[in-house]
């Protein structure tokens, strides 16, 4: 786990923004398990809103503003947006989710090992010749 920085421009002003890139597995697994819904593994459910919100109040140390929701939920669009962008570059959804999904059906690798196929020959139809 290390502290990632990034400037990010708030009221006129560069500003920097502090995360931790690698967040802890229970609390990850606690915000998946809020956000994702596998009902049907097949057809995964995500509240994505849920999600970017969840990972920047566990994920973001220090900004220039309060690192609540309801600070969040009133920042500018193109403030928070500049804050996803650096911090979710290290929590893309799509990585967490195939995990999950893996741990259900296994990875590509398992799956493409149960597929191969082998290949017979046929015994010669013209028969056995007999001295």
């Amino acid at each position: 786990m290390a502290i990632q920085s990034f400037e990010i421009d708030y009221e006129g002003k560069k500003e920097i923004v502090e995360y931790e890139d690698d967040l802890a597995f229970g609390e990850l697994e606690a915000i998946l398990n809020q956000c994702l819904d596998l009902s049907d593994v097949t057809k995964p459910k995500v509240n994505l809103p849920q999600y970017r919100q969840s990972i920047l109040l566990k994920a973001v140390q220090k900004a220039p503003f309060n690192i609540d929701l309801p600070t969040i939920r009133n920042l500018r669009t193109s403030v928070v947006n500049q804050v996803l962008k650096g911090v979710l570059k290290d929590f893309p959804l799509v990585k967490f989710l195939e995990d999950w999904v893996g741990t259900f059906i296994g990875t590509q690798e398992d799956i493409n090992i149960e597929q191969v196929s082998t290949t017979s020959s046929r015994k010669n139809s013209a028969g056995n010749k007999k001295k």
